[in-house]
């Protein structure tokens, strides 16, 4: 008897062993379906979150991506980008800011897109788990970036197993400060025209300009 207990505990683990997931699969699958990615559609909430001040607060948000270039509505504000100048305009107090494209390595409104890219080249990695949410399988990763100067000291990640689209995505901040986005709706490589990401000034009577070029 006891040694039928075992061989069957010796069977279990042996295909528990099998069943493991390989996270450096799992991060080079995340990566190159995000290289594959032309264009994107995505709503979500932004929230910034303060443990030690015990802040939250909540935004709804929505991006559109083609290439490098990009247009973010978030907080009042709409930023256009065409690849080489931004606009930020605040409808409320019809203002738009005009600058070039910062070199630095910048916040969620200076490059949106690096939340979908480069985990498996600029990031060292720890698989957490997966879980079940809504009829999908969840895959959580903890990504600890390379370079030690940037001002967050890690990013967790959430994306679905079979589309591998990202639903959820906190930046542990240097300053105490977190950015959690949880992503409602993600669409990809739809048809989007370039003039999508520029910002008329002419169009918009009494507008004061901001220029920083």
């Amino acid at each position: 008897m006891r040694l039928i207990l075992i061989v069957l505990a010796m069977f279990f683990s042996a295909g528990s062993f099998a069943q493991q997931v390989n996270p450096e699969n799992i991060v080079k699958e995340f990566s190159e379906k995000m290289q594959t990615i032309k264009s994107l559609s995505a709503t979500f909430n932004f929230t910034l979150e303060n443990l030690q001040e015990k802040i939250t607060d909540t935004h709804q948000g929505k991006i559109l991506a083609k290439g490098n270039m990009f247009y973010l509505e978030l907080m009042g504000m709409e930023v256009f980008f065409d690849g080489q100048t931004k606009w930020q305009f605040i409808k409320e107090a019809n203002e738009v800011t005009i600058s070039k494209k910062s070199q630095k390595e910048g916040s969620f409104l200076e490059d949106p897109m690096k939340l979908f890219k480069d985990y498996d080249k600029n990031f060292k990695y720890k698989f957490i788990g997966e879980s079940k949410s809504k009829n999908r399988t969840i895959y959580e990763l903890d990504f600890f970036p390379r370079d030690l100067n940037l001002p967050y000291s890690s990013v967790k990640l959430q994306f679905d197993k079979a589309t591998l689209e990202p639903v959820f995505i906190r930046y542990q901040g240097k300053d105490g400060n977190n950015y959690i986005i949880q992503i409602k709706n993600f669409k990809s490589n739809i048809p989007v025209r370039d003039d999508r990401f520029t910002f008329d000034v002419s169009k918009h009577k009494g507008i004061e300009v901001i220029d920083m070029r």
